[in-house]
């Protein structure tokens, strides 16, 4: 198995999603990422981030322990982060309706994904959750929204925008004409991931965990 020290310094971003969601988290989460992490890194001591994308949360769970293998074995990649939505993780994998908090939800499915990862490569796995979907880090920027549907994305922080209605689908109800690919692909990459991060506890753990990692690899 190869280093995880060794001279590239990559990681592996595991994203789940269908084929429009997916894509577009392929193509615009790293440079969301990029834009806070690379100010905090040694100059030209940039860390990659490839994403890896899965065709929902059932084939990421079936194929999570086959690709770690292949991205750390062939050293395509010094670490792996896996990114799912916690919702939709399927109840027949882990019910998390028994349990009461967002917090232990989290807890109860990072250990259940973590059991499916081969022991030799659980210390270069890192498992996060968005919360309650990609969508809802979109709703920390009320100001790129229509302006009548604003006081609504107020009027709670984005990750209590919770499994009643997620965000994708409160986003589509408010808005109407809501496209998941084209308005992720738009403000992504231009907006300032730290007025999220602030307002979104479980991204800044997700950004921080990524910030360590990206250390470790200088």
């Amino acid at each position: 198995m190869a280093s995880p020290f060794q001279k590239s310094r990559q990681i592996a971003l595991f994203v789940e999603g269908d084929t429009e969601r997916g894509e577009a988290r392929r193509r615009t989460l790293p440079r969301f990422i990029h834009n806070w992490l690379d100010p905090q890194l040694p100059e030209g001591r940039r860390v990659g981030i490839t994403p890896v994308k899965f065709q929902g949360v059932s084939n990421y769970l079936d194929g999570l322990q086959r690709k770690i293998a292949l991205y750390l074995d062939d050293g395509r990649a010094n670490f792996v982060v896996g990114l799912v939505d916690l919702y939709g993780i399927p109840a027949s994998r882990i019910d998390l309706s028994q349990y009461t908090t967002v917090k232990d939800k989290i807890i109860a499915a990072r250990g259940y994904m973590r059991s499916i990862v081969p022991k030799e490569y659980r210390d270069r796995f890192r498992q996060h959750f968005a919360v309650h979907e990609v969508e809802a880090w979109l709703l920390a920027y009320p100001e790129e929204w229509p302006p009548e549907v604003r006081d609504q994305i107020t009027r709670r922080a984005p990750e209590q925008i919770d499994l009643t209605e997620p965000p994708a689908k409160f986003l589509k109800r408010i808005v109407g004409r809501y496209k998941k690919t084209t308005t992720a692909m738009n403000l992504f990459p231009k907006v300032n991931p730290q007025v999220a991060i602030d307002k979104c506890p479980f991204l800044r753990q997700f950004m921080e965990d990524l910030l360590l990692l990206a250390k470790l690899l200088q």
